[in-house]
């Protein structure tokens, strides 16, 4: 115990920083330090990377070290994380996209874009639409019914979705039994994104949702290291998660639904989909940007007011800049993350740990100290 102790010690206090601030950005540089060196003293965070984009340009900063090896090895924007439920604004921006194409409308129901072996329930002779899996309001559960104790039949506790495959997900649907009415408020679901993801892919011809997103989005937009699969060099960047105790925890693979949380990336990346996100770079993709970031629906009142949905990206008021950020945030067993976007301030911030404790706290206090005025 302390000899673990003292490891993380020694993570919270070996530092990377990727590129010199300019002097006026120094207090603002400061603050973000302050603010991640106080969350990691009692956390058994081994590794976490601030990724931030300004006018002025991108930064990465790494704190702690990836590995409990002993190495000291600093994460840093190349580190490859898990990033979960992130991977979902992935998706709603592919179904942008498809809309844009002409290939998909958003209330097709979604039946129109799926094979004959796959038959999703409907209620009150209403379909479910791609509107609905990408709002959170198909009335679909959060996740397959009993997928934790599979996998714990199939001796892999830590990684439920890995025996999920597409018979799983067939039998599912077809016994399913909405209990309320579709559309009628939001429910966040898993299944009903992971599902969203096949529709897209078959309908376009495609083998899987990676190639499909490969070749609409990851490609055309730069992002090398954002992968469901990693190639073997991109193992060997690819950060271990570690649970509460800093133990080890296994991966996470998807052999279905990997459209609601496979996706792998780096800081590196994701400031450079950020920066494509808010219209600062230009790519083929801004206008996909700009239709799946649109407010569809309300969702609650969330912390800093009313929050609303896109096509899976969620926005809210920002009081300190009286404007609104973008945002989704995502988990998996060792890993978190976070993504933010503030367009009235250029700003988009990412956050990636390889530990599961939340990080959405640190990332409000990091825009709040990011976005006000001098």
């Amino acid at each position: 115990m302390l000899i673990a102790s003292g490891r993380y010690l020694a993570a919270i206090l070996c530092l990377f920083v990727a590129a010199p601030l300019a002097s006026a950005d120094e207090p603002k540089r400061a603050a973000v330090d302050e603010l991640v060196k106080s969350f990691l003293k009692d956390k058994p965070y081994l590794g976490l990377v601030v990724g931030i984009s300004r006018p002025a340009g991108r930064e990465i900063f790494g704190y702690g070290q990836v590995t409990l090896d002993g190495k000291q090895h600093a994460p840093d924007g190349t580190t490859i994380y898990e990033i979960g439920s992130l991977t979902k604004v992935f998706t709603g921006t592919l179904l942008a996209d498809q809309v844009l194409r002409g290939a998909v409308k958003l209330d097709d129901p979604v039946q129109k874009h799926l094979p004959d072996t796959l038959t999703v329930p409907r209620r009150d002779d209403r379909d479910i639409t791609l509107l609905h899996l990408a709002t959170h309001t198909s009335s679909l559960p959060v996740q397959p019914p009993l997928i934790g104790l599979v996998a714990v039949l199939k001796n892999e506790p830590d990684n439920p979705y890995g025996h999920y495959d597409r018979a799983s997900l067939g039998k599912t649907l077809s016994g399913l039994k909405l209990d309320r009415p579709i559309g009628a408020r939001f429910d966040y679901s898993n299944l009903g994104v992971g599902l969203l993801g096949h529709a897209l892919a078959h309908t376009a011809g495609a083998e899987s949702y990676e190639a499909l997103l490969v070749q609409r989005l990851t490609k055309p937009l730069g992002l090398a290291d954002t992968r469901v699969q990693l190639s073997a060099e991109q193992n060997k960047r690819f950060a271990p998660g570690y649970d509460r105790k800093g133990e080890p925890t296994a991966p996470w693979t998807f052999a279905c639904l990997e459209a609601c949380g496979g996706l792998r990336s780096t800081a590196g990346d994701l400031l450079l989909f950020a920066d494509a996100a808010m219209g600062r770079r230009k790519t083929p993709l801004s206008e996909a940007f700009r239709t799946a970031q649109q407010p569809w629906r309300e969702t609650c009142h969330g912390p800093t007011g009313t929050q609303s949905i896109g096509l899976c990206w969620f926005r809210e008021p920002f009081p300190p800049i009286k404007g609104e950020w973008i945002w989704h945030n995502g988990g998996t067993g060792g890993f978190r993350s976070f993504l933010a976007l503030v367009p009235a301030k250029n700003l988009g911030v990412v956050l990636l740990g390889n530990s599961p404790h939340p990080l959405d706290k640190l990332a409000v206090e990091i825009v709040q100290a990011l976005a006000k005025d001098d």
